[in-house]
């Protein structure tokens, strides 16, 4: 269901009035109800940031009673302190909602088995993993260290038809020849991916290797996961519109941009939530299609591309993650990596066992950069990257992470 604006300013009135926002993080950001009499007063509200999120209590930014709460989960620490965030037992149901909606149309069914491949520690994004087979009313096994022989372990041993983890992950699994072998012949037949950007050279590549259709899933710890996800057609991830409202937003001017610009996604829930947001500042890049999708839906389509603070910009132009991989992928390196940005050039360190490095792969960098780009290749999983954190980062960052190479 596609709701108006005017429908969207009558829920959030509603749920004013029951006093969800009476509660200490939104004491100084709203006025009185007349807040959401029109989309031009509601555009007055200050948009909430994640660092006021870390610097709250977890209380404070809740009125769900101690006898209404399904669980406090924490997000993943990967970009600072653990946060965490109460989920009452509305939250569950709409995630349920959504679970049933994506799953269903990726062709989940009782005969299914699930994998989940991420750290327990993981807090929100492993919970909401499990939550997505409970919810689905199939069993699954948890793989709290999804080294590549770990994961080879376990689809060799167990049935599993479905793989939930990052994209990082599974791609690790199968560079190596022998393993992907493993998988190929395996039972899995669905890469239910969330926790980084999936780019189309990358799904190629995994679905070649894994034998398995590649879905990208969106989850945010201050929502859940996912808060959308790709149908059989992969092209652009649906969210259901009658439960949350995404405005996209000009970075620069902090104004919506015209549909299917790109800017910065700011998400206000549309129910009783634990945590309610109200244009909370994701600080992603992003952009929303509401035309219908070939698979039958109108739910809105949302295209996220990176992080606006894992960006390179030239010319008011964004480099990001996603293009690197891209180029990467092309001329199979297919490992991780990291751009150190320097005054005068470049440097793309990149985990691989290729000895040469094509030189149409240097200019395309270059081009793409305006700048020159020397290629560092280093030993395979010497990189220890987190699947979640910045790629794109200045000399000092890169020497904090202690790498010896």
């Amino acid at each position: 269901m596609l709701l108006d604006l005017k429908e969207i300013l009558e829920r959030l009135e509603k749920l004013y009035e029951i006093g969800i926002y009476n509660i200490p993080f939104y004491q100084n950001k709203i006025g009185d109800k007349s807040t959401f009499s029109s989309y031009e007063k509601f555009l007055t509200l200050p948009f909430s940031y994640k660092q006021e999120i870390r610097d709250s209590s977890v209380f404070d930014r809740t009125s769900t009673k101690i006898s209404d709460i399904y669980g406090i989960f924490s997000s993943g620490g990967t970009t600072g302190n653990k946060t965490y965030y109460v989920f009452n037992k509305n939250d569950k149901h709409v995630h349920e909602t959504f679970i049933k909606t994506f799953f269903t149309e990726m062709g989940v069914n009782d005969s299914d088995l699930g994998g989940v491949f991420a750290p327990v520690d993981t807090g929100i994004m492993a919970h909401t993993m499990m939550w997505q087979f409970t919810t689905m009313v199939i069993g699954y096994i948890n793989c709290p260290i999804p080294t590549p022989e770990n994961i080879m372990a376990y689809i060799s041993s167990l049935p599993i038809t479905i793989i939930a983890t990052r994209p990082s992950v599974v791609t690790a699994a199968v560079t190596d020849t022998r393993m992907a072998t493993i998988a190929q012949t395996s039972n899995v037949r669905i890469l239910a991916l969330g926790g980084g950007i999936l780019t189309e050279k990358r799904r190629k590549f995994l679905e070649e290797k894994w034998g398995a259709e590649c879905y990208n899933l969106l989850g945010m710890s201050e929502v859940f996961g996912p808060l959308a996800c790709e149908c059989k057609e992969k092209n652009g991830l649906h969210y259901l519109s009658e439960y949350l409202f995404v405005e996209i937003i000009d970075p620069a001017t902090k104004i919506p941009v015209p549909d299917g610009c790109i800017g910065v996604p700011v998400y206000t829930t549309l129910w009783d939530k634990g945590f309610p947001l109200l244009r909370y500042w994701s600080n992603d890049l992003a952009y929303i299609d509401f035309s219908p999708c070939k698979c039958g839906s109108n739910n809105p389509r949302i295209y996220v591309l990176g992080r606006l603070d894992d960006c390179y910009i030239i010319s008011n132009r964004y480099v990001l993650p996603k293009d690197i991989e891209e180029v990467l992928f092309t001329y199979e390196f297919y490992g991780e990596f990291f751009i150190i940005t320097n005054d005068n050039k470049i440097e793309l360190y990149v985990e691989s066992d290729k000895k040469e490095i094509d030189l149409n792969l240097i200019d395309k960098l270059t081009n793409m950069f305006e700048k020159k780009v020397e290629i560092i290749v280093v030993p395979p999983s010497s990189l220890h990257y987190d699947g979640h954190a910045k790629r794109i980062i200045t000399k000092d960052e890169f020497e904090s992470l202690g790498l010896n190479l």
